[in-house]
């Protein structure tokens, strides 16, 4: 489902449904909203269930005041209209409690997003404002501010976050990625704090003619579909991030970054194939992407990703131990750690990943996984994010040990975890 063919009533209803049940808010918590192009905000309601809204309960409050609806809208409406009054270019918001979000809040501190590629893209820099009443006027001015001062993701002093964008679609992928970069920084935190890049890499990314060289497989961009889906259910990607990339015949497939990987359909994959594309639009991570596949003729499948877990080691700059237990190693093997300039050197990452060593994790820019198939390939990015939970869960607790030489041994001399 498209978001953006969704009336602006729909598209309210449906960020809601989305943030709720990602745990970005809770049940009396949070309000989203859309203005449509005559200047009717859309709004959630008061003090109703967010995980039983119908569409009945979406308040329309008109130009001139009017409230249309069996609900009171939400408290917060001063600052979204305001929002709106003052960013012409706004025409989302999201207001949620994403606990990590609120633990930034609390702390009356902005997230700094350029810990990753990934977060300032996304959110560029983001502001603190603050306290004031929830639903009061003086809190409509004091998150409008820092909206009108140019900033798209607005910090509330014990309270919340808040991101506005040019449409729905991209409100839920600020907010998600908000989250993202709270979790990851405080998962860096245990590992010794956060590194920031200074200078930006820019990725090497080719803009490639459309060609006449149809979709591919229709069997294969399925299953890339149902791999991204699962994939966002379970924190692996998330709106606006997470590539896939599969082989099919002479050339390759992959999803867009302006694809949401809830909402991908088959038809929504793009085929590259002798230096063309079959689709008007973009992978940054494409040219990357064919150049793995050129130096690993064994790899059918690559997932390029940021999960938090992960990106916890990343941005702080450490190196992830795969020897915790059995299943990890064997899975895994020996998780190369790349500096963050090698993103400007393909070759030297392409050259990393092998069969003996299918997975590299990139200092502030995130993990890349490749399998035999996509099955495998998923599961080495599904099982690297687990066992980073696991490590950053025990180091909170203890000094851990992994797995000893001798054993390392034992597993190599028994497993071909390829």
């Amino acid at each position: 489902m498209d978001i953006k063919k969704l009336s602006t009533k729909e598209q309210v209803l449906t960020a809601m449904d989305r943030v709720y049940s990602n745990a970005l808010t809770t049940t009396s918590g949070g309000n989203i909203s859309a203005i449509d192009k005559d200047g009717h905000i859309f709004i959630t309601p008061s003090g109703i269930d967010k995980g039983t809204l119908t569409l009945d309960d979406i308040v329309e409050v008109c130009p001139d005041g009017m409230r249309i609806g069996r609900h009171a809208p939400s408290m917060e409406l001063p600052f979204h209209s305001n929002i709106y009054r003052e960013c012409k270019d706004i025409k989302a918001i999201v207001h949620a409690h994403a606990p990590a979000a609120v633990a930034y809040a609390c702390m009356r501190i902005a997230p700094d997003s350029s810990c990753a590629r990934v977060y300032e893209d996304a959110l560029g820099k983001i502001a603190t404002s603050a306290y004031a009443l929830p639903g009061s006027l003086k809190l409509g001015d004091i998150v409008m501010q820092g909206f009108k001062d140019g900033y798209r993701s607005v910090m509330m002093d014990n309270h919340g976050a808040t991101v506005g964008a040019k449409d729905m679609k991209s409100a839920i992928a600020m907010y998600e990625t908000l989250d993202y970069l709270c979790r990851s920084l405080f998962h860096a935190q245990t590992l010794g704090g956060a590194k920031y890049i200074k200078n930006k890499i820019e990725l090497k990314s080719t803009k490639y003619p459309i060609g006449k060289i149809g979709k591919g497989s229709a069997e294969k961009r399925e299953e890339m579909t149902a791999f991204l889906k699962r994939a966002y259910k379970g924190q692996l990607v998330g709106c606006g991030w997470g590539t896939l990339a599969m082989r099919d015949g002479d050339g390759i497939l992959f999803n867009a970054d302006c694809d949401t990987p809830l909402d991908i359909s088959a038809d929504d994959i793009v085929k590259y194939q002798n230096g063309e594309v079959s689709a008007d639009k973009s992978c940054k991570y494409l040219d990357l992407i064919i150049k793995i596949f050129q130096k690993t003729p064994e790899a059918q499948s690559i997932f390029i990703s940021m999960p938090a877990a992960v990106m916890g080691f990343a941005i702080a700059n450490v190196e992830f131990d795969a020897r915790l237990i059995p299943e990890s190693y064997i899975m895994l093997k020996d998780v190369k750690r790349l500096p963050y300039a090698a993103i400007g050197d393909y070759d030297l990452i392409a050259d990393t990943l092998t069969t003996s060593c299918p997975v590299t994790v990139i200092d502030n820019e995130g993990i890349i996984a490749i399998g035999k198939n996509t099955l495998k390939a998923f599961d080495r990015l599904e099982v690297c994010d687990y066992s980073a939970r696991s490590v950053l869960l025990a180091k909170s607790a203890a000094n851990i040990k992994p797995i000893n030489e001798e054993q390392v041994k034992e597993i190599d001399d028994n497993f071909n975890g390829w």
